[in-house]
C-alpha cells in the first residue's frame, strides 16, 4: 500500500504552476520522468522507505538547505527552509532521529523561523543532546576549502546515518554554481555542501537530494537529462559555458515542481510508513512557517520580494497541497468495508 500512495504523492508534488514567461516552463514533468526512469520506483516512497530502513532512534541526520544569494536574495528563498523544517519534523516525530540543519550564515534566520513554526525547538547543542523534539541549527561555511574541512569535521563528530539536501545548489562540471537561468556564482559565495556528499559516499552514509530545476544536489544522477531538458542545462550565461546541470548525485533523487513540495512528499510518506498522519505538519503549521520565514527575511525566489509565496505560488497553494497530502495519507491508512 505505501508504494501505491507514493505514486499519487509524487503526482501531487509535481504539478507545475510556473509563470508564462520568466522561468523555464514545461520542464517539471520531464525532470521527474528522468528521475523516475533512473530509480524505477515512486520517488517520495523510495526516499522515505530508504530513510526509515537506515535511521534508528537517536541517530543524527543532516538536513541541508539554503538557496539564493546577495543582492537579490540576501537571506535566501522561501523554497528550502520550509521543506527542511518539514523533513526535520518528520524524521524526529516519525523516526526518532536527531536532526542537524545546515545552511549559509546569511540564511539561518529564516531556517530557524521555519523549524520553530513547524513545532521543533531550535536548540543549542546541550539542549539538543538532552531532549527530543529539537533541531540543532548551524552555519556551513562559504568556499570550497572551508567546506571540505567543515564537512569532515561534522561527519567525524556526529557520525550521521543520513543526509537530506533540500533546494541546495551543486556545482556543474567545471565546479561553478548557477541559478536556473544560467547566472554563475563563485564557490566563495556559496556553502559547498556537496563536500558532505563526497564524504558520505566514501563512508556509506545515505544521501537524499530534493530539487526542482536540475542545478540542485541530487540531480547529478540524471545530469545528461538535465542538460537536454533545461534551457540553460548544457550552456549557461557565465564564462564557464558548462551549463547549470550539477554533477553531484545522491543515493535517492526526489524531483518536484517546488523543492519544498518534494520534502513534504517525503514527510507524507514517512507518515504513511509509520502509520501516523500527524508526522506531516498540518495546514495551519504550513501557514505559520511561510509567514515566519518571510518575516525573518526569506523571499519568494521567483520574484525576489518579501511576499508569502514560494516560487511564484500563493500561500493558499502551499496550505492546499498539505491538505491534499494529508487526505492521501489518511485515506490510504483507513479501512472501509463497503457493504454494497
Amino acid at each position: 500500500m505505501p508504494e501505491i500512495l507514493g505514486e499519487y504523492v509524487d503526482r501531487a508534488v509535481n504539478i507545475e504552476m510556473r509563470f508564462g514567461a520568466g522561468l523555464p516552463r514545461g520542464v517539471t514533468h520531464k525532470l521527474y520522468d528522468a528521475a523516475r526512469a533512473h530509480h524505477g520506483k515512486p520517488l517520495t516512497w523510495l526516499a522515505a522507505s530508504s530513510l526509515k530502513a537506515r535511521i534508528k532512534r537517536g541517530d543524527h541526520v543532516l538536513v541541508v538547505t539554503g538557496a539564493g544569494s546577495w543582492p537579490w536574495l540576501p537571506k535566501g528563498e522561501t523554497d528550502g527552509p520550509l521543506g527542511a523544517a518539514a523533513i526535520a519534523r518528520a524524521l524526529d516525530f516519525g523516526l526518532g532521529a536527531k536532526c542537524v540543519v545546515l545552511a549559509e550564515e546569511r540564511n539561518l534566520a529564516p531556517v530557524i523561523a521555519c523549524v520553530e513554526a513547524a513545532g521543533l525547538v531550535s536548540a543549542d547543542r546541550a539542549l539538543f543532546d538532552a531532549r527530543t523534539g529539537a533541531a540543532f541549527i548551524q552555519a556551513f561555511p562559504l568556499g570550497l576549502e572551508a567546506g571540505r574541512a567543515e564537512a569532515q569535521r561534522i561527519i567525524d563528530e556526529l557520525k550521521p546515518t543520513a543526509m537530506v539536501f533540500v533546494e541546495k545548489a551543486g556545482p556543474n562540471q567545471h565546479g561553478i554554481f548557477h541559478s536556473i537561468l544560467g547566472t554563475g556564482r563563485p564557490d566563495t559565495m556559496m556553502a559547498n555542501a556537496h563536500c558532505l556528499v563526497e564524504i558520505a559516499k566514501a563512508e556509506g552514509i545515505l544521501t537524499v537530494g530534493i530539487g526542482d530545476g536540475g542545478n540542485e544536489i541530487g540531480f547529478g544522477l540524471v545530469a545528461e537529462a538535465v542538460r537536454e531538458i533545461q534551457p540553460f542545462g548544457a550552456v549557461c550565461k557565465c564564462p564557464c559555458q558548462g551549463g547549470v546541470a550539477t554533477v553531484i548525485g545522491t543515493d535517492v533523487l526526489v524531483s518536484a515542481a517546488v523543492s519544498n513540495w518534494g520534502a513534504y512528499g517525503i514527510a507524507a510518506m514517512i507518515a504513511a510508513l509509520v502509520g501516523d498522519p500527524d508526522v506531516l505538519h498540518d495546514a495551519d503549521a504550513e501557514a505559520r512557517m511561510l509567514v515566519d520565514c518571510v518575516r525573518a527575511g526569506g523571499m519568494d525566489g521567483a520574484v525576489a520580494r518579501l511576499l508569502p509565496m514560494v516560487d511564484g505560488t500563493s500561500a493558499q497553494t502551499q496550505t492546499s497541497l498539505i491538505t491534499i497530502l494529508h487526505e492521501i495519507i489518511r485515506n490510504g491508512l483507513k479501512t472501509f468495508n463497503r457493504p454494497f
